[in-house]
């Protein structure tokens, strides 16, 4: 096979290409042959093509060094070729268009298999049609190298800013984790400091009550005219002293309950129990009070109510809270209701609910009716009432709202405390209340708890509080 069926390659119609416009090219010629030499310069002078003519490989040294060459044509064959191809290799980031002339004979292939890169062959006589196809070959090369040089910088550029990117990403992972570490250490010490806190409160709370019990006991010993009998003035001394000492004791216990809930240990005592006789004792301990404030206590018993379980005492310091909380807050002459009522409480399962469908009542005994699962406990005022935006965080622990500058006393923890022993019986507390239109605080308990039960202030509408029942003016 001669070199011109491996090399040669001849467009269907020369004319074509050789009206074609190409791009202007830098060509180097090696050619020691005056009419190969003479038709390659009337070529490129033609289509202004810049051509650097060299007889010999060896003076092309220099040239490369200072120029970028788009097309090599090699006219001569001998020794320096492949030397040149090394220059051009190390000079250049792309070979140039090798253009090899000549018969086809063996010593040119010989000669082009030691140059190694062959891009086509031109027999001699130099035919311009054909110079111009190559040329015009040259020209899409020496584009695709140009976009392979910019994608090549593209890349480059991306790679740099991925880097950066990387960079700037692992610092602001360090960060992130030198910030986490400090938050869990601040955590981590404020667990320690609320620890101790509440170890202090405990343990201060209990060495503070041993002896406000024994004032509180050697108060009444006194009252009771014991040691002798008492002055009218010695009895009002002594009672405003038992009251201040009642006071403190309810603040101790108060700052007591507060440690154990936060401590987790606060524990329930369920024994089945009359609810309403216990709502009455609570009832008959507070009517002093609202009779020295002028204040009117009215309580109405609905029936059905059975005997459950609960914890009667954390219950009856629910309704304590809540009846000293409206006689704090109602002025004298005001009323004060209390209400006691069967409520059927609506439940739904979690996931069930989610779905909006599916309905979770409690496991009842059997000797109820389907339509009483739970009792509703009413307290309503005629005092001063809450402004909206106050009543979600009246339950928090230490709220006093500023608004209420009746009485300021106390430290602002029944409401909270009774939300967690509602809570913890699976039941739900809620205060509906206008400003200067009194407050009606609510909670249901459900007469049988399931576990992990929620109710909404939604799911019991009030439209659904009978009014029926006994009411008993106190």
């Amino acid at each position: 096979m001669g070199l011109t069926d491996r090399y040669t390659i001849r467009p269907k119609h020369y004319s074509d290409h050789y009206r074609a416009r190409t791009e202007l090219m830098n060509v180097l010629l090696i050619c020691n042959e005056p009419d190969t030499r003479s038709i390659v310069e009337d070529f490129c002078k033609s289509g202004n093509h810049q051509l650097l003519s060299l007889s010999v490989p060896g003076n092309a040294s220099e040239e490369i060094a200072r120029q970028n060459f788009d097309i090599l044509i090699l006219a001569t064959y001998g020794a320096g070729h492949s030397d040149l191809m090394m220059e051009l290799r190390k000079r250049q980031a792309f070979l140039p268009f090798v253009l090899l002339v000549g018969n086809n004979s063996d010593a040119e292939a010989l000669a082009a298999h030691d140059i190694g890169v062959i891009d086509a062959f031109l027999p001699k006589p130099i035919q311009a049609p054909l110079l111009a196809f190559n040329f015009a070959r040259a020209a899409r090369q020496s584009a695709l190298q140009s976009k392979v040089l910019e994608a090549e910088a593209e890349s480059t550029r991306v790679q740099q800013e991925l880097e950066e990117s990387l960079g700037r990403q692992k610092q602001a992972t360090t960060e992130k984790n030198l910030t986490y570490r400090e938050l869990l250490l601040a955590y981590s010490r404020l667990q320690d400091l609320n620890q101790q806190k509440n170890n202090f409160l405990a343990m201060a709370t209990h060495e503070l009550r041993t002896p406000v019990t024994i004032m509180k006991g050697y108060h009444r010993i006194l009252l009771d005219e014991r040691l002798g009998k008492l002055l009218p003035q010695q009895r009002e001394v002594l009672l405003e002293s038992e009251q201040s000492c009642t006071r403190l004791i309810r603040i101790i216990n108060s700052l007591l309950d507060l440690s154990r809930i936060e401590a987790g240990k606060l524990e329930l005592i369920f024994h089945e129990s009359d609810f309403v006789g216990n709502i009455k004792s609570v009832i008959k301990q507070t009517k002093e009070a609202c009779k020295r404030k002028d204040l009117s206590l009215v309580l109405k018993l609905e029936k059905g109510i059975p005997r459950f379980k609960f914890d009667r005492d954390r219950v009856n310091q629910v309704v304590t809270n809540l009846l000293e909380n409206s006689i704090k807050y109602t002025p004298p002459g005001g009323k004060i209701y209390v209400s006691v009522q069967p409520f059927f409480w609506e439940r739904r399962i979690p996931s069930e609910a989610a779905d909006g469908g599916g309905q979770d009542g409690p496991q009842q005994p059997q000797e109820l009716s389907a339509d009483n699962n739970a009792v509703m406990v009413q307290v309503s005022d005629t005092g001063i009432g809450i402004s909206p935006e106050h009543q979600q965080e009246i339950f928090n622990e230490f709220t006093q709202i500023s608004s209420n500058q009746i009485n300021r006393s106390g430290l602002g923890l029944g409401l909270a405390i009774s939300k967690r022993i509602i809570d913890t019986h699976g039941g739900k507390i809620w205060v509906d209340s206008q400003l200067h239109l009194g407050s009606k605080f609510v909670f249901v308990l459900p007469l049988n708890p399931p576990d992990g039960s929620e109710l909404s202030h939604e799911s019991i509408p009030s439209n659904q509080i009978s009014q029926e029942g006994a009411v008993e003016k106190l």
